[in-house]
């Protein structure tokens, strides 16, 4: 990660002010206040060339169109950041830029090296969101800081966490993270321990005694490397968690068993296949579970 997990700097919230936007706003808000660190507001406008049937009629009025979606977007973001100045007393900025949401978030985030960037799950544009990607995971790929989609309905302080780690160099920051991000918390770092390995090496003839050798080892080494976690987070409100299964499902299935508001999951692997597949099961996880997804 860019930043370490107890140096957030800043926060970014990006608005279409939809209600799943407002959400994320608030979920921003909730968090500055929580670190005691400013917020940025960043509104995007979609320029008319994302839509060529309107070019056709419109295109000689293209930047007057985009001039006054822009002042009315900035009208709109500045009078939502006089209310959470208000409300919660934080230093709160605003911006409005033009371009494709992903990128241009991304490159904000980029620009004032802010260290979470919050979103909405669904916004106001779900037809461009079908046709160019979902705008959250376009994000993942671009920016340099973790990424809070927010799917919970309500803002409140999280109660219970999830961390998903592979165990892998970095598994602890994750984890640090989350305690930053949640710091009321009860957090679970959670190890899904695949059993595809067993089913391969049954399938080339490996007896069921080797196989529970090897599964002995392996599963006693996961327990040495979260017993390293929990010793280097030194927190009561941590435990661990090993479960056995597909790692999607495992996770949601946990998810819905301590009923957590807030799942934590690596954005990145080390190597293209793995995070190929770290991406899939982020989107599974995602789409699959009702609260926010945290990718660090």
């Amino acid at each position: 990660m860019k930043n370490s997990p107890n140096s957030i700097t800043s926060i970014l919230a990006a608005t279409d002010f939809s209600k799943n936007g407002e959400l994320a706003v608030l979920r921003g808000a909730h968090i500055a206040k929580q670190l005691g660190k400013e917020l940025h507001l960043l509104h995007v406008i979609h320029p008319l060339d994302l839509y060529p049937e309107l070019m056709i009629t419109f295109d000689l009025h293209a930047k007057e169109y985009e001039r006054l979606k822009q002042a009315n977007g900035m009208e709109s973001l500045d009078l939502l950041a006089t209310t959470i100045r208000n409300d919660f007393n934080i230093v709160v900025k605003t911006a409005v830029r033009i371009g494709r949401p992903h990128a241009q978030i991304a490159n904000y985030a980029s620009e004032k090296e802010t260290s979470l960037v919050v979103v909405g799950y669904r916004g106001e544009n779900n037809i461009l969101d079908v046709i160019m990607g979902s705008t959250a995971f376009r994000l993942l790929r671009n920016t340099p800081c973790p990424v809070l989609m927010v799917r919970n309905s309500d803002v409140t302080p999280y109660k219970e966490a999830i961390t998903a780690v592979d165990l892998a160099s970095g598994s602890v920051n994750v984890a640090k993270l989350a305690c930053t991000i949640a710091p009321s918390a009860h957090v679970e770092v959670l190890h899904v321990f695949d059993l595809k390995q067993e089913v391969l090496s049954r399938d080339v003839g490996t007896s069921n005694a080797n196989i529970k050798k090897y599964r002995d080892i392996a599963l006693k080494h996961v327990e040495d490397e979260l017993k390293k976690i929990l010793i280097e987070l030194s927190e009561r409100r941590v435990s661990t968690k090993v479960l056995n299964g597909y790692l999607p499902e495992a996770i949601c299935s946990r998810v819905a068993e301590v009923n957590a508001d807030l799942v934590i999951l690596g954005k990145k692997g080390k190597s293209s296949l793995q995070e190929f597949v770290l991406g899939s099961v982020s989107k599974s996880v995602v789409s699959m579970v009702d609260c926010d997804v945290l990718l660090a």
